[in-house]
């Protein structure tokens, strides 16, 4: 493994400016926050930061810029905004939390390929670059449920919400898609959601951290007690390949079949080959087409129109 790189202290930006960052969660505009990294809290999170500096790590495992980023202190969230309709009409959004077994997140592969790629179906998306372990550190149960319990997801959940008007993005069309690790972010914040806090003193605090639709590709399981799956919860995405050497895809059967017997909408596809980490731009296999997939199954679901038989 290559030593990690330390990323350069950020540019501080002139004293307006950065009021003007600082107000962005709750005052945003659209054309601002393009493609445009902001801090999930105004006043930065509340915990322990890295002794270290946030680190990034090119892997070359895609053959294309394929960053590593570890000893994340500071959660933030970058958007993707669609391109704007024809009719001026809010886009569907999609969360995306990458993977990178809550030591690093995968940020190209797992992250900012995937929201060109929604971009290109006409979904805005949104990245999020979360909280991590210290890669040298322990991972166990203990130490990811500690992890899970900052929140980050559920904060971005509701950061995407709170600023729907202004980002130009449908309120009620905006989901979640897990790679790995932010698979099971991704479970996890479908079982910890809520409606907000009408009493809390940050806006954002007040608005719903339920997403409306979940995408979970070769996702791993949240440890923990599992709430019961009913009716009422969001329609469910699987992609999963056989071959799957770290999260075996009978995993994936135990996610379908936890929705299917609760009465949930879930959608499971398990591919022959496709190892582990193949993001939205397998090498080669049958694995390439779960992007067309799940696009279909957007469709299905009334969250993207549906393609004319003129196409």
């Amino acid at each position: 493994m290559k030593t990690p790189v330390a990323v350069s202290p950020p540019f501080k930006p002139p004293r307006t400016l950065s009021r003007l960052l600082r107000l962005a969660i709750l005052l945003p505009t659209a054309c601002a926050f393009a493609q445009t990294e902001i801090p999930l809290w105004k006043d930065g999170a509340f915990s322990p930061a890295h002794a270290q500096p946030e680190a990034s790590e090119d892997r070359h495992e895609t053959g294309r810029i394929d960053r590593y980023i570890s000893y994340v202190s500071t959660p933030t969230l970058t958007l993707y905004p669609a391109p704007a309709s024809t009719n001026g009409a809010a886009a569907p959004a999609v969360l995306v939390i990458p993977g990178g077994g809550f030591r690093h997140v995968c940020i190209d592969k797992e992250g900012i390929e995937v929201a060109q790629w929604l971009n290109s179906i006409g979904v805005s998306a949104a990245v999020l670059k979360y909280r991590t372990l210290d890669p040298n550190g322990e991972r166990s149960g203990k130490t990811i449920e500690a992890l899970l319990a900052l929140n980050d997801a559920e904060r971005a959940m509701r950061v995407l919400r709170a600023n729907a008007t202004d980002w130009k993005i449908d309120p009620a069309r905006i989901g979640v898609m897990g790679f790995s690790a932010g698979g099971v972010m991704s479970t996890r914040l479908l079982f910890d959601a809520d409606a907000g806090n009408s009493s809390a003193s940050d806006p954002v605090e007040k608005v719903s951290s339920r997403p409306d639709f979940i995408g979970l590709v070769y996702s791993g399981l949240p440890g923990g007690k599992t709430p019961k799956a009913d009716k009422t919860m969001p329609p469910v995405f699987i992609a999963h390949a056989h071959d799957d050497p770290k999260a075996p895809a009978l995993v994936a059967t135990k996610i379908y079949q936890y929705f299917a017997e609760g009465g949930a909408s879930v959608e499971l596809h398990i591919f022959s080959k496709g190892d582990h980490g193949f993001g939205v731009n397998p090498k080669a296999g049958g694995v390439r087409s779960w992007t067309a997939l799940y696009a279909d199954w957007l469709r299905d679901q009334q969250i993207i129109p549906a393609v004319s038989q003129k196409e």
